[in-house]
């Protein structure tokens, strides 16, 4: 789990990234190039399955897992957003 408290800005530096293309991910409305990811996963201690949604053993999964995994992609990056702006509050 992530357990840095990073700004957008501050991601973008440490993925060699620009704000804008944060921004963009964030609210869904493109997606990190696949040479990003590495950097990005490093940055927010996470692996790189972690920010794809690694799930290629699904018989481990949780029914929630699956629920979320069934979802349209747009609903997924609302959900994710809303966890984003709970844990930024907390």
């Amino acid at each position: 789990m992530n357990t840095r408290k990073l700004s957008q800005k501050d991601l973008a530096k440490l993925g060699k990234v620009s704000t804008n293309a944060i921004s963009k991910w964030v609210n869904g409305i493109s997606c990190p190039k696949i040479e990003t990811l590495e950097p990005l996963a490093k940055a927010l201690n996470l692996t790189v399955g972690d920010l794809i949604g690694d799930f290629g053993n699904k018989e481990n999964l949780t029914e929630a897992d699956k629920k979320f995994i069934a979802l349209p992609n747009n609903k997924k990056q609302l959900l994710l957003k809303i966890l984003q702006d709970i844990e930024e509050g907390l």
